[in-house]
């Protein structure tokens, strides 16, 4: 893709959602979120053959939140097959909240609600909650090239202290059967891998190398699987924007996962890898200015997959 037409078309997009950098509100549900300034905008684009676009915060550590949940999935694939994980857990889309008791039948209806972040990250392996979590720390720094990625502790704190839904999600998941672990090591650890900081330069990083099939963009390594990029970029495209990620596949196309910490991450396959930036959400806990921005250049680029 030509990057001169690339870095045009999203300098235009940026302005013109301008008008909706007041819009939307941040999360509140959990305290710490509100503390940040809400007209922050940032956005970078990591090509597959290595170039780079940033525009805007980009240097802003911000809260992972539930784009942790890519990384959760593509290890629970890694150390157990996909076979096995998804006899624990559902790949169809919910209409519910993400953080919604409806959302479980038998077991979680797909890894990007909670209930099925809270599965995925039971089945990351490790000899303590110590190393499971050291483990999935080393897959976000690895991925992203970027050993500075850092844990929000007040964040985390935060967001444990008003966990009650998650809590109640995790006895229903354990009363199916789902795991048998203790409650205070799969919270921890799902709260912990939410309240990772990161920025927009190393969400893009790790949705390109997503895009080029699981390989590291400058040794050709084989990072993730091809097969577990196949399956996690399918629910990414089915779930990754909660109960209205249908609606954002017809608009935007591609694979997308948002965070109510106010990111996006998307993965062109082949082309490259795009995350957002801006903490006011829309009512389903989606980035407001993100998804405009991010339809403006679908549109403008011929971006959609159902083109």
């Amino acid at each position: 893709m030509d990057l001169n037409l690339l870095n045009e078309k999203v300098e235009n997009a940026i302005k013109n959602s301008e008008k909706y950098k007041t819009k939307g509100n941040v999360a509140t549900y959990i305290p710490e979120l509100a503390n940040v300034f809400e007209d922050n905008f940032g956005l970078s684009i990591v090509t597959v053959d290595g170039k780079e676009i940033h525009k805007g915060d980009t240097d802003l550590r911000f809260s992972v939140q539930s784009i942790s949940k890519v990384i959760s999935l593509i290890m629970a694939l890694e150390d157990y097959g996909k076979d096995f994980v998804y006899e624990k857990l559902g790949c169809e889309s919910s209409p519910y909240p993400f953080n919604h008791v409806n959302t479980i039948t038998t077991k979680a209806a797909n890894p990007f609600i909670n209930a099925g972040a809270i599965s995925t990250t039971s089945m990351i392996k490790g000899k303590d909650s110590k190393e499971k979590f050291q483990r999935f720390m080393d897959k976000m720094k690895d991925w992203s090239k970027d050993k500075d990625i850092t844990f929000l502790e007040k964040v985390y704190h935060s967001e444990m202290e008003t966990t009650d839904t998650n809590r109640a999600l995790y006895y229903i998941l354990k009363s199916k059967g789902i795991f048998d672990l203790d409650v205070e090591d799969v919270l921890n650890r799902y709260i912990a891998g939410c309240s990772v900081g990161v920025n927009t330069y190393n969400l893009a990083y790790i949705a390109a190398v997503l895009a080029n099939g699981g390989k590291s963009l400058d040794s050709n390594e084989q990072f993730i699987e091809s097969d577990n990029v196949k399956f996690t970029l399918a629910q990414m495209s089915t779930a990754g924007m909660y109960e209205e990620s249908g609606k954002y596949q017809m608009s935007i196309g591609f694979p997308l996962k948002s965070g109510v910490g106010g990111g996006i991450m998307g993965v062109v396959p082949g082309k490259f890898g795009i995350c957002t930036y801006s903490p006011r959400l829309d009512n389903t806990g989606n980035s407001l200015r993100g998804i405009i921005v991010l339809e403006e250049l679908s549109k403008e680029l011929g971006l959609s997959l159902f083109e």
